[in-house]
C-alpha cells in the first residue's frame, strides 16, 4: 500500500457525481470513496485517486451517481394488491379490507419483499411506511433481506375508519407504538428504525394524537400521519370542532418539526401559514392523488408551501402506482405546470431536492442520507451508461434524468456501502424465487378478491 495515500474500503471512479451538497456540486469527472458504511471524500476524481488507495475500484465509466432517493410514504403491505382493484371503482376498501382482515405473515412478508424489490430497483434506498404492517416482524425481516432502509409501522386508530382491524383503545395504540420503536430503535443506525406512525384522518382522537406526540417527542422521533387527504377531512373536522384540520392541530400544539404530515392536499391560506410559521413537515404523492382524483395539483397548495420554504418529500404511497420516486418527481415538476398555466412552477432541480434532502429531513434523516459528503451513509445509485434512455450524456444530467430517464437507467444501488442491488440483479437473495411465490400468491388473492368491473374486457381462459 502506498503510505502516501489512506486505505479505504472501496473507490467509485469517473463518475457524474451529483453530491446534493450545500452548494449543489456536479463533478463531471467525480469519485467517491467509502469505508465501513459511510462517504469518506467525494470530489474530483484525480484529486481522490491520489488521496485514496481501495481494496476495491470500480471505474464507472461516466455513469451518473447521487444519493439515493426517499420514498417516505409508502404502504408495503398492500403491494400483493397492485392491478386488482376494478378500475371503475372509487372504494379501495372493497378490496383493502377483507385482504387486511386475512393478511397473513407471509402475505406480509411478500407484500414487503414486492415493494422493496420495485424501490430499490428504481433507486430508493430509504422508506418510511406510515403504517400498514400487520405482522411487523415479517415486514422488518422482508426489509432487512433486501437491505434497503426501512421504517415499517403499525397503522394506529383509536376511531372507526375505513378497516376496522386498525381499530384499538387509546392505550392499545400507545402500546402498539412504544413496542415497535422498542423493537427497532431509530437511534441505532439499523437499517431498520421505527418511528411515531399514526393513521390520522379523522380516525384518531384528540387524546391519541397529543399522547402520541408525547412518546415521540420523549424519544426523540417524528411522528408521521396521514392529513387532508380529501374534502371529508375538513367538512368533518368543522363539524366537530368548529376548526379547518390544521388549526385544530395548531390548537392540540402537536404542529412542528417533529410532525410530519403526508398528502396535506385540502388546505387553505391560513393552513399554510400554521405549516410555515411551525416549521411542520410535508411529504407529497403526487402518483396517489391521481390515480384516485383528490386534488393535488387542481386544489393543494405544495408549491405555495414550497415557495415559503417548507420541508416537502416525495412518496408514492400504497398500490396507486410505481414504487418510483422518480415519476414522483418527473409528476411534481410537470403537472404542477399543467395546473398553474406558467413555466417553471416547480424546476427539476427543486423536485430532485424534494426526492433527496427534503424527503431525508422529512424522516429526521438528514444527518446521515440525502447527500453524498463525507460522513454520511454510503447510500448512492449508479446509473447505467448503455441505455437508450441515458442519451444524449450532456454535462449537466439533471434535466435529462428528471424529464426523461426516470428510474429507468438505474443500474446499481448501494446501501451502507454494500451493493444490495448490482447491475440489475439484487444481491441478497434468489430473485427469481421471490418473484415466483409472489406469482402463487397473486392466482389464491385473486381468486378470494377479485372483484371485475361490468364493463372489463372478457378473460378468456
Amino acid at each position: 500500500m502506498n503510505e502516501d495515500r489512506a486505505g479505504v474500503e472501496m473507490l467509485l471512479r469517473h463518475g457524474v457525481v451529483v453530491t446534493m451538497d450545500e452548494q449543489r456540486r456536479i463533478f463531471t469527472d467525480g469519485a467517491v470513496a467509502v469505508s465501513e458504511g459511510r462517504v469518506v471524500a467525494v470530489g474530483r476524481d484525480s484529486d481522490l485517486a491520489n488521496r485514496f488507495e481501495a481494496s476495491q475500484v470500480r471505474d464507472l465509466g461516466g455513469a451518473l451517481v447521487h444519493p439515493g432517493l426517499v420514498d417516505a410514504h409508502v404502504h408495503t403491505g398492500l403491494d400483493l394488491l397492485r392491478g386488482l382493484v376494478p378500475e371503475s371503482s372509487a372504494d379501495w376498501t372493497e378490496v383493502e379490507a377483507p385482504f387486511i382482515r386475512d393478511k397473513t405473515g407471509e402475505d406480509e412478508y411478500l407484500s414487503t419483499m414486492l415493494c422493496c424489490m420495485e424501490m430499490v430497483s428504481n433507486g430508493s434506498t430509504l422508506y418510511s411506511d406510515t403504517g400498514s404492517s400487520e405482522d411487523l416482524d415479517a415486514a422488518a425481516r422482508a426489509t432487512e433481506l433486501v437491505g434497503v432502509r426501512g421504517m415499517p409501522g403499525h397503522f394506529v386508530a383509536d376511531r372507526a375508519g375505513e378497516i376496522d382491524t386498525w381499530h384499538q383503545p387509546v392505550e392499545a395504540c400507545l402500546e402498539t407504538l412504544r413496542a415497535q420503536c422498542e423493537r427497532h430503535p431509530f437511534r441505532k443506525g439499523g437499517t431498520v428504525r421505527c418511528v411515531v406512525s399514526i393513521a390520522g384522518m379523522e380516525t384518531v382522537s384528540d387524546q391519541l394524537l397529543v399522547e402520541a406526540k408525547g412518546l415521540a417527542d420523549e424519544q426523540g422521533l417524528p411522528m408521521v400521519m396521514h392529513q387532508s387527504w380529501d374534502e371529508g377531512e375538513v367538512s368533518e373536522s368543522l363539524a366537530a370542532y368548529g376548526k379547518r384540520p390544521i388549526e385544530h392541530l395548531a390548537e392540540l400544539g402537536i404542529l412542528g418539526p417533529g410532525l410530519t404530515l403526508v398528502h396535506m392536499i385540502h388546505l387553505d391560506e391560513r393552513e399554510v401559514d400554521l405549516i410555515v410559521e411551525s416549521g411542520t413537515h410535508i411529504v407529497h404523492c403526487p402518483s396517489a392523488s391521481l390515480r384516485r382524483a383528490k386534488g393535488a395539483f387542481r386544489a393543494g397548495r405544495i408549491v405555495e408551501m414550497l415557495d415559503r420554504g417548507v420541508t416537502v418529500g416525495l412518496g408514492s404511497d400504497g398500490h396507486s402506482g410505481r414504487h418510483d420516486v422518480m415519476r414522483q418527481v418527473y409528476l411534481a415538476a410537470c403537472v404542477h405546470r399543467e395546473a398553474r398555466k406558467r413555466i417553471p412552477v416547480v424546476s427539476a432541480q427543486t423536485a430532485f431536492e424534494m426526492a433527496t434532502l427534503h424527503g431525508a429531513a422529512a424522516l429526521a434523516m438528514e444527518e446521515e442520507v440525502g447527500s453524498l459528503a463525507p460522513g454520511k451513509r454510503a447510500d448512492l445509485v449508479v446509473h447505467a451508461t448503455d441505455r437508450i434512455d441515458s442519451r444524449p450524456r450532456f454535462r449537466d444530467p439533471i434535466v435529462n434524468m428528471v424529464y426523461h430517464a426516470l428510474g429507468s437507467t438505474v443500474d446499481s444501488v448501494m446501501v451502507d456501502g454494500e451493493f444490495i442491488y448490482d447491475r440489475g440483479r439484487f444481491t441478497r437473495f434468489d430473485e427469481t424465487e421471490v418473484l415466483r411465490e409472489i406469482d402463487a400468491r397473486s392466482r389464491i388473492i385473486e381468486a378470494r378478491y377479485g372483484i371485475r368491473a361490468p364493463d372489463a374486457w372478457p378473460l378468456i381462459e
